[in-house]
C-alpha cells in the first residue's frame, strides 16, 4: 500500500511542477492541437469521442490451509488497467488494453520440494514466484472489420480475449487467459453460425509473457507420464499453432446444437458436441444438455514416454449431461449434473489453455488429466434480493478417480474426493456503481480409505480449506 501511495503522490506533485514550469511555447501548441481535434470532422474528435475506455481494479485474497502435516499459503495482491475501443470507422475496429499487478503481502510461494504452491502463486507470476514488484501484460491489441454489425459478424487478428468451451479466459485469478492470432464469427443467418480461427501465441493466466503453443506447454506443473516417471514434455513438442472451428445449429428457441472441433499441429485433435435443450412449464423452465467429447494423439510415437504429452495413438472420451429447472418468478436455478470420463485414456488438455467444459466442473479443482472417472454434481444458484445484488453460488460434488497409483489414467495423482463451494457474491449501486464483491470458500475431503498420507496424495489436493475475497471496481 505504501508503494501504490509514494507513486500517486510522486505523480501528482510532478504534474503540479510541469504545469507551473511548462515551456509556454508547448501550451500554445497544445491549445492549437485541442482545438484542431475537436473538429466535427476531425479522426482526432471521433476517437475522442465516440471512443470507449474503460478501467478496471481488483483486490485478490487468496489463503489455503492444507492437512495439519503440510504447509499453509497465503496471498493478497492489488492490480489495475485500462482498455480503450475506438469506435467503428469503415467497418475497422481498434481495441487495446493493459494491466499491472503487485504482491502485496504472501507467504513464500516459491517451490520447496516436496511442496509447490498451486493456487495463490496465479495470482502473479508462476516463473517468477519471487517478484513482487510490477507484474505488467500487454492484454488487448487488436484490429478488428466487421461483416456485419448488425449480427456481430466479424473477423479479427491480434491478441484478444477468447472464450469457447476448451480455449477459454479461466479468469478466477488475477487476470485471465489471453490469445493471439485470427479469428472470425458469422452471425448473419438465424439459424446456423460459425466461429473459427488460428491460434498461434497464448498468456495463461498467472504469467506476464507471451509464448507460441509449443512453449506454453509446461509453463504449469506436468504430472506424471504414463510410465509414473515425472512429465518432461515441456518445450519438446513443436506445435505451430491451435486451429478452433465450431458451428452452431438452433433449429428452434428451446434447442441449439453445437459442435467443436481443436486441431493442435502435432498434439492432438479434439472434437467437443454438444446439445441443449429448454422448456418453459408453468412458473418453471426445464432445461437438459449432454455433451460428448473425443480426442486422439498427433504426437510422434518414436518420443520416449515422458516427453509425450499425449500418447501416441491414444484415445479418450468422456460424456456429460446435465437437467434442472429455473424458478421463473426469482431466477433461483437448480440443476444435476453428470460426467463419465471412460477407461479408454486419460482425458487431456493443457490447463495453461483454459478449463474443462463438462458440467460437473467445480471451481478450485479439475478432473483434467484422468480416465475412468465417474463425476456427480448439484449446483443452485439463487438471488437473495428482488435487484439480484446479491447471489450465494452452491455447489457439491462426489469425484471417483482411479487409484493413485495407476499412472496411466491418473496424470496428477489426485484420489478419489468430495467437493464443497459456496460463492456469495454482491454487486453495489448507487455512489458505489461498478463494485464488486465475491467470497468463496471450498473444502475437498478423501473419499479412499487409509489413504497414505504423503505430499503427493494429500497436499492443496484434499483435507484442504481455500477462501477467495475479490472486490472489482469497473468505470
Amino acid at each position: 500500500m505504501k508503494r501504490w501511495l509514494v507513486i500517486i503522490l510522486w505523480s501528482a506533485a510532478f504534474a503540479k511542477a510541469w504545469t507551473q514550469h511548462q515551456d509556454p511555447s508547448w501550451s500554445v501548441r497544445r491549445a492549437i492541437i485541442n482545438e484542431q481535434c475537436m473538429q466535427n470532422d476531425s479522426l482526432c474528435n471521433v476517437l475522442h469521442k465516440l471512443g470507449v475506455f474503460e478501467g478496471h481494479f481488483r483486490t485478490f485474497f487468496m489463503g489455503t490451509l492444507n492437512h495439519r502435516d503440510f504447509p499453509d499459503y497465503y496471498a493478497l495482491a492489488m492490480g489495475g488497467g485500462l482498455a480503450y475501443f475506438s469506435p467503428v470507422i469503415k467497418n475497422f475496429q481498434v481495441g487495446l488494453s493493459g494491466f499491472t499487478i503487485y504482491n502485496l503481502s504472501s507467504s513464500v510461494l516459491h517451490p520447496n520440494p516436496p511442496f509447490n504452491n498451486r493456487y495463490e502463486i496465479q495470482l502473479f507470476d508462476v516463473t517468477d514466484p519471487d517478484n513482487h514488484g510490477d507484474l505488467d501484460r500487454l492484454e488487448d491489441l487488436y484490429l478488428r472489420y466487421y461483416l456485419s454489425q448488425k449480427n456481430h459478424s466479424h473477423i479479427q487478428i491480434g491478441k484478444f480475449h477468447l472464450q469457447t468451451p476448451l480455449v477459454n479466459l479461466q479468469d478466477g485469478r488475477m487476470r485471465p487467459n489471453l490469445q493471439e492470432g485470427i479469428w472470425a464469427e458469422w452471425n448473419n443467418w438465424k439459424k446456423i453460425k460459425f466461429k473459427g480461427g488460428w491460434i498461434w501465441r497464448t498468456s495463461p493466466r498467472g504469467t506476464v509473457r507471451w509464448y507460441t503453443i509449443s512453449h506454453s506447454l509446461g509453463v504449469y506443473p506436468g504430472g506424471r507420464a504414463v510410465n509414473g516417471l515425472p512429465s518432461d514434455y515441456a518445450g519438446r513438442t513443436p506445435s505451430d499453432g491451435i486451429f478452433i472451428g465450431s458451428v452452431s445449429y438452433l433449429p428452434s428457441a428451446t434447442l441449439n446444437i453445437e459442435w467443436w472441433n481443436y486441431y493442435v499441429d502435432n498434439l492432438f485433435n479434439t472434437s467437443l458436441f454438444k446439445t441443449e435443450w429448454k422448456r418453459k412449464s408453468n412458473s418453471k423452465e426445464w432445461f437438459a444438455g449432454i455433451q460428448y467429447v473425443y480426442q486422439h494423439s498427433l504426437m510422434d510415437s518414436s518420443l520416449p514416454a515422458e516427453q509425450q504429452y499425449m500418447p501416441a495413438g491414444s484415445r479418450s472420451q468422456a460424456i456429460s449431461t446435465r437437467v434442472g429447472f429455473t424458478r421463473l418468478g426469482n431466477n433461483e436455478k437448480w440443476h444435476l449434473n453428470y460426467t463419465r470420463i471412460t477407461s479408454h485414456g486419460r482425458f487431456l488438455f493443457p490447463r495453461e489453455w483454459g478449463v474443462e467444459p463438462f458440467y460437473t466442473f467445480m471451481f478450485r479443482e479439475r478432473i483434467e488429466g484422468a480416465g475412468n472417472v465417474h463425476a456427480i454434481m448439484l449446483q443452485n444458484i439463487r438471488h437473495l434480493d428482488k435487484s439480484h445484488q446479491l447471489t450465494l453460488h452452491t455447489q457439491a460434488g462426489i469425484f471417483a478417480m482411479p487409484p493413485v497409483e495407476n499412472a496411466s489414467l491418473n496424470k496428477y495423482n489426485m484420489p478419489s474426493f468430495y467437493h464443497l463451494n459456496v460463492r456469495g457474491r454482491y454487486r453495489f449501486t448507487g455512489f458505489l456503481h461498478g463494485l464488486h464483491a465475491d467470497i468463496l470458500y471450498s473444502y475437498k475431503g478423501t473419499l479412499v480409505k487409509n489413504l497414505e498420507t504423503t505430499p503427493a496424495n494429500y497436499h492443496n489436493k484434499v483435507d484442504n480449506h481455500l477462501l477467495s475475497v475479490v472486490l472489482d471496481y469497473y468505470f
